[in-house]
């Protein structure tokens, strides 16, 4: 049996695509890479109401697949006081679809910088919802993003001093940080602490494009070293944004190779 460790999972942007599928593709596709933990990135109305949660997990179970993570749509809180409270609103709702999906992590970015009220708004937002998610037993993992405003280390620090709770951590996204300007290992170095959830995908380099796994200049293997050796037992999420369906599965293989060795270092898998 492998050493406990990170969860290697795969997000369903990686067979379904920026499109509505109703995650058709996932559920076609998934057995077919070996990897069961799923996060949904669930960005339209059907798959937010409540019999559409129901419906994932009743496929879920069918197909053998486990629900691993919840990602929504950006923050977006805006400069009004109504405008937060539609997004208390939104976020309440949210943390109760996680726990009937049975997840414990909502992932969500940002909008774009200067706009819905910028860092202030978001940091506003989070400090109504997060009692309730600690309540709740779910984590927000605040995933960064290029030209947004969770972007550099300093949003980071900003939000992490303002907003005092254990409800509210960083999702590290080798790609999006790569795309910034921003090496990944020293996000590891000052915010271990913090990282709840890892995004992996590759990225040409700065202000580039996101492109297969090997085919950037991300450094997996030390990256992910680094993080694992500060304790991390989180999700490894493989997040390819789908590229051609034909070399889907080589694709994604490639990364949840790299998911699984610096999940269990000394239990490699096979690469086919």
């Amino acid at each position: 049996m492998a050493p406990a460790g990170p969860i290697v999972t795969v997000a369903t942007i990686c067979f379904d695509g920026f499109g509505d599928e109703d995650f058709a593709p996932t559920f076609a596709s998934a057995s077919e890479l070996g990897v069961r933990d799923i996060e949904f990135n669930a960005w339209y109305p059907r798959n937010l109401t409540p019999a559409g949660i129901a419906r994932i997990v009743e496929r879920c179970t069918t197909a053998g697949l486990r629900p691993a993570a919840l990602q929504v749509s950006a923050f977006a809180p805006g400069p009004e006081p109504h405008d937060l409270t539609r997004e208390v609103s939104r976020w309440m709702w949210l943390l109760d679809a996680a726990q009937r999906l049975g997840v414990s992590v909502v992932k969500a970015t940002g909008s774009a910088r200067g706009e819905r009220g910028g860092l202030d708004a978001v940091v506003a937002l989070l400090r109504e919802v997060a009692p309730a998610a600690q309540a709740s037993g779910i984590t927000i993992a605040i995933e960064n993003h290029a030209r947004n405003v969770i972007e550099f280390p300093e949003d980071y620090r900003r939000i992490f001093a303002d907003v005092e709770s254990p409800a509210i951590g960083m999702c590290l996204d080798t790609g999006h940080f790569v795309a910034s300007g921003v090496d990944p290992l020293d996000i590891v170095d000052e915010f271990a602490a913090r990282v709840v959830h890892v995004d992996l995908k590759d990225c040409t380099g700065a202000g580039g494009d996101f492109v297969r796994f090997g085919e950037g200049v991300v450094d997996f293997d030390t990256i992910l070293s680094r993080v694992v050796a500060t304790g991390y037992t989180g999700h490894l999420v493989v997040e390819l944004p789908l590229v051609d369906r034909s070399t889907m599965i080589a694709d994604l293989t490639a990364g949840a190779v790299i998911a699984s060795r610096s999940a269990h270092p000394n239990h490699p898998p096979t690469e086919e």
